[in-house]
């Protein structure tokens, strides 16, 4: 924030970082903040915290620094009937109170502060990125957890970055989905899994996705130059299978769908065993 300090600006915070000390300091600096905190003894007035408020009330404390505690309760309870209570410090707003133009189911108006109504309008698109990104978490604790939570923390907004100008583009796939697809890809195309690959590990594709249907291979040339249409099994060859003259057995059927486009018995079962079965050999 230092370039940005001295200029009138305005900083908005979450619990994690809020604090009377911060705020007084910011407003030295004249820039105003409004943030949520959390109620412990240091960051927020005592009788405040401790005092108790009905649904839809609030109460507000004002310090003669030019900073403002405020205590709201909200209309509708959390899970398992626990209350919602919401505490905040500003240094840029009144202790009033405005109508969100939204109603209860028995048609009580809902009425909340102007500084949590502020709030939410310029924190909300940080929270909807955290309750998105919460839904597809892959943070793990390990020995060095905190280094890989920063990494996927990376990838993920990147990730989510990326759905969002797909989404201007036209497509409708959510968000699990496109992570999916984009796993999919970059495994698939791995080194390990598109060279002579492994018994059951030449590729992911194969094993997702719903666009698997035998196809007729085509001729490829022309002239003299022109192939022919059969490709070997890759099935047959990876189980040992072969013709009654011990050549491998051929088939005109593939699957466009798979990056390898391998060929792929319909008499014997292998086309369907290798979209099925992860370990295909055996």
């Amino acid at each position: 924030m230092n370039r940005y300090l001295d200029k009138g600006h305005k900083l908005f915070l979450d619990n994690y970082y809020m604090s009377p000390v911060l705020a007084q300091y910011l407003l030295d600096r004249q820039t105003k903040v409004v943030g949520t905190v959390r109620p412990m003894p240091r960051n927020f007035p005592h009788e405040l915290a401790t005092a108790r408020i009905e649904k839809g009330e609030s109460k507000f404390v004002a310090a003669h620094t030019g900073m403002l505690a405020v205590k709201y309760r909200a209309l509708q309870d959390k899970s398992n009937k626990k209350r919602k209570i919401v505490h905040m410090l500003t240094t840029d707003h009144s202790n009033r109170c405005v109508d969100t133009g939204k109603k209860t189911k028995d048609g009580t108006p809902v009425i909340k502060p102007h500084r949590i109504t502020h709030y939410n309008r310029y924190m909300g698109g940080v929270d909807v990125v955290d309750q998105q990104l919460e839904s597809v978490l892959a943070i793990r604790r390990s020995f060095k957890w905190y280094k890989n939570k920063i990494f996927f923390r990376f990838v993920l907004q990147s990730a989510l970055g990326a759905h969002k100008l797909c989404q201007r583009g036209g497509s409708k796939k959510d968000f699990l989905v496109f992570l999916h697809d984009c796993v999919t890809a970059m495994i698939s195309k791995a080194p390990r899994l598109t060279t002579i690959p492994s018994p059951g590990l030449d590729s992911v594709a194969r094993l997702t996705g719903r666009e698997h249907f035998p196809t007729k291979r085509e001729y490829e040339g022309k002239g003299r130059k022109r192939s022919s249409k059969k490709k070997e099994c890759r099935v047959c060859q990876a189980r040992g299978v072969k013709t009654s003259k011990g050549f491998l057995v051929e088939t005109t059927w593939v699957c466009k769908a798979c990056p390898s486009v391998h060929g792929l018995c319909l008499d014997r079962g292998c086309f369907r065993d290798y979209h099925v079965m992860f370990d295909y050999t055996k």
